[in-house]
């Protein structure tokens, strides 16, 4: 039985249908969903004088970008989650800063979730978050089952 679910989510049309499956699928089961919003820390390369690739640096946000980002991703996971708490669903928002995938996988890794349900792709207000690339690596390295919704 499901009883744990991570659904990571950036606001997007593509996330929305996740969670909008997620909601018919888990609707009365008792089961909690952690609704994850990972804002996303570039990380740069560069290269030194002889050619070398120099360490890759991860440039986190300004402390006040950081807080509106931050902001902003609470009030679309509020948004994201009034579906999921209609159906009887137990929700916990959770933003993380970091790598998407990366983060996505910890917090699987972290949370003992026993399913993860993402949107295969899209590119939503808070830049850029579930690419194809990122639910490709989440299938592939997940500690748990992952069901991918299509559009």
């Amino acid at each position: 039985m499901v009883e744990k679910v991570l659904l990571p989510t950036d606001g997007s049309d593509t996330a929305k249908k996740a969670i909008d499956f997620a909601t018919r699928l888990f609707e009365g089961s008792g089961c909690k969903i952690t609704l994850l919003s990972v804002i996303e820390e570039p990380v740069y390369s560069a290269f030194w004088s002889d050619g070398l690739i120099a360490p890759e640096v991860i440039m986190p946000p300004p402390e006040e970008l950081r807080e509106e980002l931050d902001k902003r991703a609470e009030e679309m996971l509020g948004e994201s989650a009034e579906p999921l708490r209609s159906a009887g669903l137990d929700v916990l928002p959770k933003v993380r800063f970091g790598n998407t995938a990366a983060e996505i996988l910890q917090e699987a890794e972290e949370g003992g979730y026993d399913m993860i349900v993402m949107g295969s792709h899209g590119r939503g207000v808070l830049g850029g978050f579930l690419l194809g690339s990122v639910s490709n690596r989440v299938v592939h390295h997940a500690p748990c089952p992952v069901l991918i919704v299509r559009r």
